[in-house]
């Protein structure tokens, strides 16, 4: 009887870790007047405008440390973007956070995809 709890214990801890090692999960942030989000699962960014204010929010993003070209929504309250990261990212290690144009920007965001 002990024998099958301890057992039992240890497959609750095996369990536990293999189900917090899976599969990558999107990650979202947003910044007053922008919302967005990273899916590793999708290969994709999304950005969102909340606000009519002549602001236009945008994702700056970093492969392996070096900076990309932003990728912004220039469509206007209301308006969502999405974009699918170029497969030469795949594996590599990324940095991203929303921004505005105005500057403000949320935090940053590290994975590898």
């Amino acid at each position: 009887m002990r024998l099958r709890k301890i057992a039992a214990v240890g497959l609750l801890a095996l369990t536990a870790t293999v189900a917090s090692v899976g599969t990558a999960s999107a990650e979202n942030d947003w910044v007053y007047g922008a919302y967005g989000y990273h899916d590793p699962n999708r290969h994709m960014f999304g950005i969102g405008d909340t606000e009519a204010d002549g602001q236009y929010p945008y994702v700056q993003w970093k492969v392996n440390g070096v900076s990309q070209d932003p990728i912004p929504n220039y469509n206007g309250k209301g308006s969502w973007r999405d974009e699918p990261n170029p497969s030469y990212m795949w594996g590599q290690s990324l940095a991203w956070r929303i921004c505005r144009s105005n500057g403000a920007c949320s935090r940053w965001h590290y994975e590898t995809v």
